[in-house]
């Protein structure tokens, strides 16, 4: 198991329920609430970082805030030396 501590920061307050982010997240990450109309954060750890949900927020709701020092995206350029 990688060990992340990839965040997303999500403000309610700003979000209109439009619910462009959940039909952004190509992995299944944002999921929707549609009785509360707001979208649910799940598996974040599993987030990609294209930052779509983001990107496509109007109200800037959505903050994501990758761990660049994680396993996964950590990269090591010592087997070409």
């Amino acid at each position: 198991m990688i060990k992340t501590n990839h965040k997303i920061e999500f403000y309610p307050e700003k979000c209109v329920g439009c619910g462009l982010c959940y039909k952004a997240c190509f992995v299944d990450i944002i999921r929707w609430d549609a009785e509360a109309r707001k979208p649910l954060f799940l598996y974040v750890n599993d987030c990609e970082h294209c930052f779509y949900c983001e990107a496509v927020c109007n109200k800037d709701a959505i903050k994501v805030i990758p761990d660049y020092k994680s396993e996964r995206l950590f990269q090591s350029f010592e087997r070409y030396n």
